[in-house]
């Protein structure tokens, strides 16, 4: 049965919401700011695990891609469509993790650590604003040997998807992989996923857009992008083109350029390996009033989401990209990266 594949860092979401600043104050937390643990901030995980009213939901940038995707598949009446590859620790965190994955009906193989606990980012939601303080630990572990004895379900991928958040736990992984979706014809969906990763990984960043077929980013990302290429401030849409053209290892399949950017139009850029024509196009996003945003991070992850669902079920790039905007503009009116109980798509 083929798959739609994933691989990167997952973590456990452990969300709480509280009245006032004194969690985020105990742990020099700024408020509605995001980084990761230091020493200091390492109790508080346990700390909000420990809280009655706490949530335990699944995290990472590609993971909430996958479950997106998920939801959406089976919106379509499509169950177990989705592999997920990872590494967690050998703890109650990680069971939590998978046994949330496996009610949701994704395919998790994980990695295990045995002496490093699960990446877990603490969500603290003071008067609906999110402070976030991730402690990613193995979740930067995963094990090429994994993947290895792991690849007989590789070989199921309809469509791969990563993201450069995965330098950072096994670039030698996310490179065969590529390789893998590029010398079997494979669709390979790969994000720019953030600004530091541009900055501090460019040439793994590089390399490993080679293989894209499809390549996300957002507005922040393809600025920064942009940057690295000379084209300081450059228009999103001539970015975009620049992205379209990047040097491509499989000539068989076209590059399709994705740049986000908010509330305005979605920018996608197609172009065929050897051609200098670029196919530009705006997909215009329908506003939400204000009052009924309550998060957006995570919109993006569902954007991927959305998108990967219906490239999935062998639909046009124009259904694509809707369906992702619908799923970002639902997911951005919950508090995490979170669905209706019921997808009403399409």
């Amino acid at each position: 049965m083929s798959q739609i594949f994933f691989i990167e860092n997952p973590l456990l979401d452990i969300s709480v919401e509280l009245n006032d600043n004194s969690i985020l104050d105990k742990y020099e937390l700024e408020k509605g700011m995001a980084s990761l643990a230091a020493e200091k901030q390492m109790p508080i995980y346990d700390e909000l695990w420990d809280m009655p009213n706490r949530e335990a939901i699944p995290g990472g940038s590609a993971l909430n891609s996958a479950r997106s995707t998920n939801y959406m598949l089976k919106g379509a009446g499509l169950e177990k469509q989705v592999t997920y590859f990872g590494s967690i620790g050998q703890d109650s965190k990680g069971e939590a993790l998978e046994k949330e994955l496996d009610n949701a009906g994704v395919n998790a193989f994980f990695h295990k650590e045995t002496e490093t606990p699960t990446g877990t980012c603490a969500v603290v939601v003071v008067d609906k604003e999110r402070t976030l303080c991730a402690n990613l630990a193995a979740a930067c572990k995963y094990s090429s040997a994994h993947l290895e004895a792991n690849m007989a379900e590789l070989s199921k991928a309809k469509i791969i998807y990563s993201t450069s958040f995965f330098i950072t736990s096994n670039v030698e992984a996310l490179m065969k992989v590529g390789k893998f979706a590029s010398e079997n014809n494979v669709p390979f969906g790969f994000n720019l996923s953030a600004v530091f990763l541009l900055m501090f990984n460019l040439n793994e960043v590089l390399a490993a857009m080679e293989h894209a077929d499809y390549l996300f980013a957002n507005e922040d990302e393809a600025a920064k992008f942009a940057e690295t290429q000379d084209m300081a401030g450059a228009d999103l849409k001539d970015v975009a083109v620049k992205m379209a053209k990047w040097k491509k290892s499989n000539t068989k399949r076209p590059r399709v350029a994705i740049v986000t950017n908010g509330a305005k139009p979605v920018i996608v850029a197609i172009n065929t390996p050897g051609s200098d024509d670029v196919e530009l196009t705006e997909y215009p996003v329908a506003p939400l009033e204000k009052e009924q945003i309550i998060d957006t991070n995570g919109a993006g992850d569902a954007f991927v989401g959305g998108f990967m669902s219906q490239l999935y079920q062998d639909k046009d790039i124009k259904t694509c990209v809707e369906a992702g905007i619908y799923l970002s503009r639902e997911v951005v009116q919950q508090s995490g990266c979170k669905f209706p109980e019921k997808c009403a798509y399409p």
